[in-house]
């Protein structure tokens, strides 16, 4: 492995596997460049579905923000522009899964969903309301109508009874 910073900052990881707190102080310690510190931050923070922005990536990074804008200007502005997007498509490819703004947005939507439906069950409820309402007033109002229905056809009715010494079956008298 060639020493471009990479080994410094996979002992830093190795410090911080073992339970060391990370820190400013450890990469420094350990030897970990600028420019990596930065180049890692602006991954973090595009994975994070967080802003990369100068002053994000240099609280990340952790780097000295006055001497970061001075000695690596231009791979700060490269980093904020263009790291994102590498990162974003590395990240598509492997198919990480929905990302918080997707999320969001499908949060919002089925809000949205959520609050139409709670309107439509508002307006139908008021409609049951109504229709029952009419129903109630409708039944007091034929109430009387309905009852001398039932009154006229209990009295129409003739109970009949058998006559004493009627007429016979026929088809009874041939059982044997």
């Amino acid at each position: 492995m060639s020493d471009d910073g990479i080994e410094a900052l996979m002992r830093a990881a190795s410090r911080i596997k073992g339970g060391e707190a990370f820190s400013s102080e450890l990469l420094v310690q350990e030897g970990v460049p600028v420019a990596l510190r930065l180049v890692l931050a602006a991954a973090v923070l595009t994975a994070s579905d967080r802003p990369v922005n100068k002053k994000l990536v240099t609280a990340t990074a952790p780097a000295a923000r006055s001497a970061t804008y001075r000695d690596h200007a231009e791979l700060l502005e490269h980093v904020t522009t263009l790291l994102p997007t590498l990162v974003q498509a590395q990240l598509d490819r492997t198919a990480s899964g929905a990302s918080v703004t997707d999320l969001a947005r499908q949060l919002q939507e089925a809000n949205r969903i959520i609050q139409k439906e709670r309107e439509l069950r508002q307006k139908a409820e008021l409609e049951r309301d109504h229709v029952a309402s009419y129903a109630r007033e409708l039944h007091w109002k034929l109430r009387d109508e309905y009852d001398a229905i039932i009154r006229e056809k209990t009295e129409k009715v003739r109970h009949l009874r058998p006559l004493p010494g009627g007429m016979t079956d026929p088809l009874l008298d041939d059982a044997p």
